[in-house]
C-alpha cells in the first residue's frame, strides 16, 4: 500500500514537472518570437486539463500575435472565465475585440439586472462560496451574542445585526447558485468562422438571417442535431452549425 502511494506520488510530481518544464519552453518561445512553438506547447499543456487563467492568457496573446482574432478572443475569455478580475485579459480581449468585423448595439438591460448580472460574472463561484461562508460564521456568532450576551443591548446589538446578516447572507447564496450555473453552464461562444450565415431554423435550407464574423461573442440558449440557437448582444436569434462557435 505503500509502495502504491509513493508511485502515486512520484508519478504526479514527474507530471507536474513536465507540465511546468513545457509551459516555461512556451513562454521561452513566445519570447523568442515563435508564436507557433509557443501556441503548439500551451495548447499541449491545455490538453492534459492544467487549466489556468494565465496559460489562457498566455496563449490568448500567442494567438493575437499571428492575427488569428477568433482564437486570442476564445482565449482571453476563458482566462476571465477563471479569473474575473485579471485586468490585463480585459485589457487585451477589448483590443482583440477592436479588431473584429462585426459592430452590434448591446440590447439594454434595466439598471438592476445589469447589477445582479455583474455581480455573479465578476465574482467567481469560489468567491462567492467564501463569502457565504464568512457571512455564515458571522450569522453564527450575532445569534450567539444574542443568546448569551450579558446584557440586554448586546443581546438586542446581536438579534439586529444577526437578522441583517441572515438577508444579505440569503442574497449571497442566490448570487453564489446563479453564478455557479452561468459557470457551468457554459453558455457563450465565439464565432470562429470567418463569416457565419446564422439561419431562422436548423436546417442549411432556412432563411438567412444575418451574418456573423470571426471573433463575435454570442449566447448559446438551445442545441438540436448539431445545431446551435444562439443569441447576440442586440437580442436577435438565429440557428448556426455546431463547428462554427467555440463554447468559452
Amino acid at each position: 500500500m505503500l509502495h502504491t502511494i509513493l508511485l502515486h506520488f512520484i508519478l504526479l510530481t514527474s507530471f507536474v514537472h513536465l507540465q511546468e518544464t513545457t509551459a516555461r519552453e512556451a513562454d521561452e518561445a513566445y519570447r523568442q518570437g515563435d508564436y507557433a512553438s509557443a501556441i503548439e506547447q500551451y495548447e499541449a499543456v491545455l490538453a492534459k486539463q492544467c487549466t489556468s487563467a494565465d496559460l489562457y492568457y498566455n496563449l490568448g496573446n500567442a494567438y493575437y500575435r499571428t492575427g488569428q482574432m477568433g482564437l486570442s478572443i476564445l482565449n482571453y475569455s476563458r482566462a476571465l472565465r477563471l479569473k474575473p478580475t485579471m485586468s490585463d485579459a480585459k485589457e487585451n480581449l477589448a483590443l482583440a475585440q477592436s479588431h473584429t468585423v462585426d459592430r452590434i448595439t448591446v440590447l439594454p438591460k434595466f439598471f438592476l439586472v445589469r447589477w445582479i448580472d455583474t455581480l455573479c460574472t465578476v465574482i467567481s463561484p469560489a468567491a462567492w462560496r467564501l463569502i457565504v461562508l464568512i457571512l455564515l460564521a458571522l450569522v453564527g456568532v450575532s445569534f450567539v451574542a444574542f443568546r448569551l450576551g450579558s446584557l440586554l443591548s448586546v443581546r438586542k446589538a446581536g438579534l439586529v445585526v444577526g437578522i441583517v446578516l441572515a438577508f444579505i447572507l440569503l442574497l449571497s447564496v442566490l448570487f453564489m447558485l446563479r453564478s455557479t450555473h452561468h459557470y457551468n453552464a457554459r453558455s457563450e461562444a465565439v464565432v470562429m468562422a470567418q463569416s457565419l450565415t446564422v439561419k431562422g431554423s436548423p436546417e442549411a435550407q432556412s432563411v438567412d438571417k444575418l451574418i456573423l464574423h470571426e471573433g463575435t461573442t454570442v449566447t448559446i440558449s438551445d442545441s438540436l442535431a448539431g445545431w446551435y440557437k444562439i443569441t447576440i448582444a442586440d437580442g436577435t436569434t438565429g440557428w448556426c452549425t455546431t463547428e462554427d462557435i467555440e463554447r468559452i
